[in-house]
């Protein structure tokens, strides 16, 4: 029997969606209850299974007797509905309902009598299948043809069209593949005996920024906001309703959302509130305590945005409605009005100035007062991570959606302002966009999460290293726009495809990447801490999970994590710190000699 896995995993949604659909009464009627794991789910499962079992036995063998079974099984009321459909593409809401009941219990992904039919008649997928089944008994509800040379020498089309794509795609990857195979960097990974640290990951601040402050670690926290799927609305596109069609302008590799939702109650688009995709704020990790403290200022009610720049840490926000900024340091506080009245800001650096960052404008902090850096009409996408300036490019990482698809951007500012997208940038894996019928689809191919980056920064030289790809490969963007490759498929050496790459994995999977004043790299990843320099990746420290029994006994066997940041403190400690809510962890160096984790509690909240 082929599709066993899908089988006995969807016939309890078979029965459940055949009630909705207004079914017969000849199906058992029974709910789940009690845990899916016990004696009574199981029961349920072998009486779905029984029931699938008569309905392959008793299945029809023929398209018209496949409508005669419809006319019979269907309620008065689902019928009535299908009568008053304007069309036979409206029959489209039944593909998971009716439609999964169909493939499954008349035995289309197999070698049922039915099954042969349609494949006799030209159609080979079980989907198509019972979708002409379903439309055609639209027609013979309707009194309309059923069309079936037509239907045929159309899913002969789509086969084909499918057949072409897959080999395109195909051919994208290889080239892809081959294209990086030749941009390796050769690094050499230094194999050696290092110090293990036992680790116990658990959750706690979802961090976005950090770096050393007044003794300690000043920190970012994300905090999602009641958008949790972010903008319904995007920048960078425009629709032609007389051809319609949707264009991406030229000045952007891709769609970017910000500021405008879709508004549930109203249903209307509106202007997004402050905080409503999400927002940043500060903590301090004291060593003094070994605690992380949420920092509050007097001067900023609610803080959305924060960042240390020029030695000192910025908060802006809101107080009593009315967008402000402070700034903290050893030299006082400095209170700077926003160059902007409606609208907070994203915080950033441009080298030791603190950068904000609108929608379609850039100011820089200079002596107290705002200099404009950028202003045009390109939608800039917010940025968790504090954006970059470097030069004539501003960087920014977008947030994704609910911790996936985190793209990183750049402004390319000068004669022809430019938006570009990192995965597009790089010329391997760029998705294909195709048209169908008028509206515009993208089919990323490639490593998975290729267009994803975890962690960036940029050196004094002008290169930007990025991790990508959920950490599998690290590149290199160097400032004339070219691009090498330090580590594919977690391994500095070159990949022939994707199938290869367990006999090369090293487990470099690398999603945090720090620049030091040398241009150097420290790097972190699952497995460990690392240093890149030149062409030797050295390690420096191994992570191991902590195989002390929890409280239910369980013992960890693996590290499943993914550290984004860390920061070298003058103590020789390192801290590091994770997104996706995996907390943070100070690692130090015992008198004894031995590498120990530490993990920093949760302390009460400090005013600054």
């Amino acid at each position: 029997m082929k599709r066993v896995v899908s089988f006995v995993l969807l016939c309890v949604l078979c029965t459940v969606a055949w009630a909705q659909e207004g079914g017969g009464g000849n199906q058992p009627q029974q709910e789940k209850k009690g845990s899916p794991f016990g004696e009574e789910y199981e029961a349920i499962l072998r009486a779905q299974i029984e029931h699938l079992k008569k309905q392959r036995e008793n299945a029809p063998t023929t398209l018209a007797e496949a409508h005669e079974r419809l006319e019979q099984m269907l309620s008065a009321e689902t019928l009535a509905e299908i009568d008053a459909m304007a069309s036979e593409g409206d029959m489209i809401k039944y593909h998971f309902s009716l439609g999964l009941n169909i493939r499954n219990g008349w035995g289309l992904w197999g070698d049922a009598p039915l099954a042969k039919q349609m494949r006799d008649l030209g159609f080979e997928h079980p989907d198509t299948m019972s979708g002409v089944i379903l439309n055609t008994f639209w027609c013979r509800r309707h009194g309309q043809d059923l069309r079936l040379e037509q239907r045929v020498a159309n899913a002969k089309r789509s086969r084909e069209a499918a057949k072409r794509a897959r080999q395109e795609e195909e051919n994208r990857v290889e080239e892809g593949y081959a294209t990086l195979r030749k941009k390796m960097m050769g690094l050499r990974f230094v194999q050696r005996d290092v110090p293990v640290v036992r680790m116990r990951i658990g959750g706690g601040l979802n961090v976005r920024f950090s770096c050393p402050f007044r003794g300690g670690v000043f920190l970012t926290g994300y905090c999602q906001g009641s958008m949790s799927d972010g903008p319904a609305i995007a920048g960078g596109r425009h629709v032609d309703p007389a051809a319609n069609t949707v264009h991406w302008e030229p000045e952007y590799d891709d769609a970017v959302r910000r500021g405008v939702c879709f508004d549930r109650t109203t249903h209307e688009l509106r202007k997004m509130e402050p905080g409503e995709d999400f927002y940043i704020q500060g903590w301090y990790f004291d060593p003094a305590d070994a605690k992380v403290h949420w920092i509050n200022v007097p001067e900023v009610n609610d803080v959305y945005a924060a960042v240390v720049a020029d030695d000192r840490a910025w908060f802006a926000g809101l107080t009593h409605g009315e967008p402000v900024m402070v700034g903290v340091g050893d030299r006082g506080r400095l209170m700077v009005p926003l160059p902007e009245a409606d609208e907070i800001p994203d915080l950033g650096l441009d080298g030791r100035s603190l950068l904000a960052v609108y929608s379609r404008t850039i100011y820089r902090l200079a002596n107290s007062s705002w200099e404009l850096v950028h202003s045009g009409d390109i939608v800039l996408p917010r940025s968790g991570l504090p954006p970059q300036r470097h030069g004539n490019k501003v960087f920014l990482r977008d947030e994704g959606v609910r911790e996936r698809s985190k793209r990183l951007w750049w402004l390319a500012m000068g004669e022809t302002l430019h938006l570009h997208l990192l995965a597009r940038d790089t010329g391997l894996f760029a998705p294909i966009v195709r048209h169908d019928s008028g509206v515009q689809s993208v089919r990323h191919i490639g490593p998975p999460g290729w267009e994803e980056t975890f962690s960036y920064c940029v050196t004094s030289n002008g290169d930007l290293w990025a991790s990508v790809a959920h950490g599998s490969y690290l590149l290199r963007r160097s400032q004339d726009g070219t691009y090498a490759y330090a580590i594919a498929e977690k391994s500095v050496e070159c990949v022939e495809a994707p199938s290869d790459s367990k006999q090369t994995d090293q487990g470099l999977s690398i999603t945090g990447v720090t620049a030091l004043p040398d241009d150097s790299l420290l790097l972190v990843g699952s497995a460990g801490l690392y240093r890149l320099q030149g062409k030797e990746l050295v390690p420096i420290l191994a992570f191991a999970p902590d195989e002390t029994p929890d409280s239910r006994g369980r013992v960890a066997r693996r590290l499943h994590w993914s550290p984004t940041s860390v920061v070298a403190l003058d103590d020789g400690s390192y801290f590091i710190s994770t997104s996706a809510w995996d907390g943070v962890y100070w690692l130090r160096l015992g008198q004894d000699g031995q590498w120990t984790c530490q993990y920093p509690g949760r302390g009460d909240p400090v005013v600054w």
